[in-house]
């Protein structure tokens, strides 16, 4: 890596393997490839497959031309003056960006002499916070390695403090439900005995999956009872059941029949299915209040700048200058049990995101243009007519069905968006947004604490409340609202200062159309089920589970949001909604309620289904990433240039939320089916490992390291979606437990008439879709009735579709002369409903009214409480950290694109470096047209940047040629 030194001479550090030419004074480029010297143990297995396959020209079409180039630098380095070839793009610096900037690595040694950062990493070894260090993307001063397979939920941190929380809540909730699915054993062996439901017929080919239809309470014990008082439109309504009612075949008789489950739970099956709820309940609440401080000690393994910087909302528009802040901060504020304050860097983000969109856009038209020139022809943005000729053409059919547009036209979008830049350059933007980070962490807690101020001072402007410190009042009459701002990374710089109601506007559109798509979903699940094949509906769910999302992901890029977990949370309730409803709830509706405990291809057994399918399909998608896969070793090495190349090897893009939602919708699923269903403990259990180590390995291998997601989303999860998972888990339990035996039939004490005496053959009977009733003459039923038998009745045991709605489902609540209950049975119910209610008043309190009372707290008061320790590091002292540096992510783009300048601070503060490159190369400032510069040469329309390295800390490095 080469350096400008203070003096201007060029410094050279060799960690950069290679053969390096100087262009023109300070730009340097890398020639050949071996930027980063990786030993095979250390790749991936995919780039060791892809290493050995390079040599065959079906698999990397550039083989002979890449041997070619090779040879002639070999004969080069000999002296012989030969004539350089086009350079082949390079499938080996494709895996290696893919291996050192797409997937998350670590620092495995130190090469360069720099006792800061040796301090740092020897210090959180002694603090015992972190055993890896966190290496930026793309780094190259020091040896890195991929973190291996095996790597704890603190480590997993490293990816952003919401990943290593959601494998936490993983391990969590599978030691949880297989400690319910223990106490549930003697539960599993009554419903599987004789005793609960006679002979279960084992199908030898699938007898994992009758055992656990055994272990459930579907009920095979079952018999046709005289009902002279049925009707068929008793079954009428929706769903709709065809084999509970039949009528004799004699012509001269009209002889009815219903089908009754003579199964019976006991007291002592309630009372365990009780202890395990409370179990299940407590537990839950204990990983909650847990989480909390696991939360606390990730926070505390890894310093970033969000630990010693604060926030400055809707400062005032004119309140450009750095400089302006850092002496409002360092001269207003001092504190006795602290030392001076040094403002270590100050970012000012300007309102200019019309401008961004347009240079973005325009970038994405120039690189399109790029990756389909010609193979050897040099691409030369500001020679467009040049690269026009020396463009490849488009095929007919792919500006049919692709909208492929042509060099031509690709050439009149940049000129004209390039008129409309001009524009945009001249016009004067106000701040949005201030990022003040300051040398020590105890600055920025106490300057939090200082400016402190409620809500409603903030909206009336009371400035009044700092009349005892008038200095903290900015220009003395501002009054500022200031937060602790997220990670740099999470921060939607773009979006920073986008209006309220837009955004409001944007997340109804979003909200709708996920609706949609849950009703066009619940449609196709229905249309499979109603052709009862084993197995497909479940598979048919599971895939839905998957590409459905892919719709939400398109749809929430037009929300914006100023930070990233902003918009992974209203992510992971539309996800939610989705998963819950597609995977659960639309089972439970579109199933014949006389179904439940039927054996056979209905509700259990889709429910088993479910679960074998996620334990199957998850880690297929998850280690194969056949869209990663495909691309890297199908696309990447067909592309006729390297900047083409390597936007195949980016990474798989994940979506935190994606992530989240697949852990609560099993948890959900077992929670809402787990009372008539107790074995799906142990297939939760086995599902969440599986997610545990099949998402783990597709972190460190396969997805891309993105922005650095905090606890937003765990902190949803525990606050809202945990919560509502139990309260269902007891509300469902209510209802299925006063709902037993799930058959509507209630015993008369009238005997049956002489006609009922005898054996009969009925037909089963009932009304299709249209309203007609249709008697099923191929299928028929033998019945004998017996001389003193009981007559039955029909008898709505549905308490969940009562009208009005009845909660809790007391046995008060059953009709008048149409009881099925039992004693046992009622009294579990007493002791359900209440403890529904009790959970309901518990989740209502945690849910809404405390954090209602926190809003009108915060409304009236300015509390500022921190769980942390304060760190002894200082800002500067703290290894690979990043600084609030504007940037924008795009997917043509394989590193952020920079909103700012960077001349006024300290490269490693950035965050990732591009050792071919350069900064430069991803800059936006440097896309401004030339002639609108002002005197000084430098614009007034991007966000600025400053960094003042404290006077008793050198400085980190010499700053690397951009």
């Amino acid at each position: 890596r080469v350096y400008k030194s203070s003096d201007g001479k060029m410094t050279t550090n060799f960690s950069v393997r290679g053969i390096v030419s100087f262009v023109g004074d300070d730009r340097v480029r890398v020639v050949n490839d071996a930027i980063y010297d990786d030993a095979l143990n250390d790749m991936t297995y995919g780039r060791r497959i892809g290493r050995y396959l390079r040599r065959f020209n079906w698999y990397y079409p550039h083989a002979k031309d890449q041997a070619e180039y090779e040879s002639v630098l070999a004969r080069e380095k000999t002296g012989e003056s030969v004539e350089r070839p086009p350079k082949p793009p390079c499938l080996d610096l494709a895996w290696a960006q893919f291996e050192h900037v797409a997937l998350c690595r670590y620092i495995s040694s130190y090469k360069r002499d720099c006792e800061q950062r040796r301090y740092s990493s020897e210090k959180s070894n002694e603090d015992g916070k972190n055993n890896r260090e966190r290496a930026e993307p793309g780094e190259s001063d020091y040896e890195t390695k991929l973190y291996p397979l095996f790597s704890s939920e603190k480590e997993m941190a490293d990816w952003g403090i919401g990943v290593g929380l959601y494998f936490q809540n993983l391990r969590a909730f599978a030691i949880i439900c297989f400690v319910a699915g223990l106490v549930s054993i003697p539960n599993m062996n009554y419903y599987s005995s004789s005793e609960y439901s006679g002979s279960f017929h084992v199908d030898n080919e699938n007898i994992l999956f009758h055992w656990l239809m055994k272990t459930s309470l579907v009920c095979t014990r079952t018999e046709w009872r005289a009902c002279p008082t049925c009707d068929v439109t008793d079954w009428g309504d929706f769903p709709r059941p065809q084999d509970r009612f039949g009528v004799s075949d004699r012509e001269d008789e009209d002889l009815k029949f219903l089908k009754q489950n003579d199964c019976k739970v006991r007291f002592r099956e309630g009372l365990i299915m009780w202890v395990t709820m409370i179990f299940v309940a407590v537990a839950v609440l204990y990983n909650c209040y847990r989480q909390k401080a696991v939360e606390t000690e990730y926070d505390e393994a890894e310093q970033t700048a969000s630990d010693y910087s604060i926030q400055v909302e809707h400062p005032p528009r004119d309140s450009r200058e750095p400089e302006e802040w850092k002496r409002f901060f360092e001269n207003n504020f001092t504190f006795e049990d602290h030392e001076n304050i040094h403002v270590t860097c100050v970012t000012v983000v300007l309102h200019n995101q019309h401008l961004v969109d347009k240079l973005v856009s325009r970038r994405r038209l120039l690189l399109h243009m790029e990756i389909n020139i010609k193979h050897g022809k040099i691409f030369k943005k500001d020679d467009l007519e040049a690269v026009v000729a020396d463009s490849l053409p488009v095929a007919r059919w792919r500006k049919l069905i692709c909208r492929a547009k042509d060099a031509q036209t690709i050439k009149g979008e940049i000129e004209t968006l390039s008129e409309e830049i001009k524009e945009l350059q001249k016009e004067t933007y106000g701040v949005a947004q201030v990022f003040v980070t300051f040398e020590h962490e105890k600055s920025q807690r106490k300057i939090l604490e200082a400016l402190a101020v409620s809500r409603s001072a903030i909206i009336s402007k009371n400035t009044a409340v700092h009349s005892k410190n008038p200095g903290y009042l900015f220009r003395s009459k501002h009054l500022l609202s200031v937060v602790k701002p997220p990670e740099p990374s999470n921060i939607r710089w773009r979006d920073l200062d986008e209006e309220r109601m837009k955004k409001l506007r944007q997340q109804a559109y979003t909200y709708l159309a996920t609706f949609i798509a849950i009703g066009v979903a619940a449609v196709i699940v229905y249309i499979c089920n109603a052709y009862e094949i084993p197995f497909l509906g479940p598979y048919v769910i599971t895939i839905m589970n998957q590409l459905v999302p892919t719709l939400i992901n398109y749809l929430m890029e037009f929300e914006d949001h100023t930070t990233e977990c902003s918009f992974e949370a209203s992510h992971y309730v539309k996800l939610s909604l989705f998963r819950w409803v597609n995977t659960v709830i639309v089972l439970t509706l579109i199933t014949p309620f006389t179904h439940t405990l039927q054996k056979g291809p209905y509700l259990l057994s889709t429910v088993c289904g479910l679960y074998f399918s996620e334990v199957t399909l998850i880690p297929v998608l998850n280690y194969f990433d056949f869209s990663g896969t495909l691309r890297r070793h199908l696309f990447g090495p067909r592309a006729s240039n390297q900047r083409q190349m390597n936007l195949h090897f980016q990474g798989t893009k994940v979506y935190l939320a994606d992530v989240y939602t697949g852990m609560s919708k099993v948890v959900f699923l077992c929670f809402w089916y787990a009372t008539i269903f107790p074995a799906v403990y142990f297939l939760t259990t086995i599902t969440l490992m599986v997610h545990y180590v099949s998402y783990k390995f597709a972190f460190m291998r396969s997805y891309r390291t993105g922005t650095k997601i905090g606890s937003k989303l765990a902190f949803m999860s525990r606050v809202f979606i945990f919560p509502t998972a139990v309260l269902f888990l007891f509300v469902q339990a209510s209802y299925n437990w006063s709902s037993f035996p799930f058959d509507n039939t209630c015993e008369t004490s009238t005997n049956a008439t002489e006609a009922y005496i005898g054996e009969h053959s009925i037909n089963l009977t009932y009304i299709d879709k249209e309203g007609v009733v249709f008697i099923s003459d191929g299928i028929k039923e033998s019945v004998n009735i017996s001389e003193g038998d009981k007559t039955v009745e029909f008898c709505d045991q549905d308490m969940n579709g009562y009208i009005p709605k009845v909660f809790p489902t007391f046995p008060k609540y059953q009709k008048d002369g149409k009881e099925w209950m039992h004693d046992d049975q009622e009294w579990i119910s007493i002791a359900l409903g209440w403890s529904a209610i009790v959970v309901l008043a518990c989740v209502i309190y945690h849910m809404v009214v405390h954090r209602l009372y926190k809003v009108a707290k915060s409304y009236f008061t300015a509390p500022y409480k921190t769980r942390s320790k304060v760190s002894r590091q200082s800002f500067s002292e703290v290894a690979e950290i990043s600084a609030y540096i504007p940037m924008k992510r795009d997917e043509a783009s394989i590193y952020p694109l920079l909103m700012c300048d960077i001349s006024d601070i300290d490269h490693e503060l950035i965050g990732w470096e591009d050792v071919r490159l350069g900064y430069n190369e991803h800059n936006l400032t440097k896309d401004i047209i030339p002639d609108e510069q002002d005197s000084t040469g430098k614009m007034n329309c991007f966000s600025i940047v400053k960094h003042w390295s404290p006077p008793n800390i050198k400085r980190r490095s010499s700053d690397p040629v951009s």
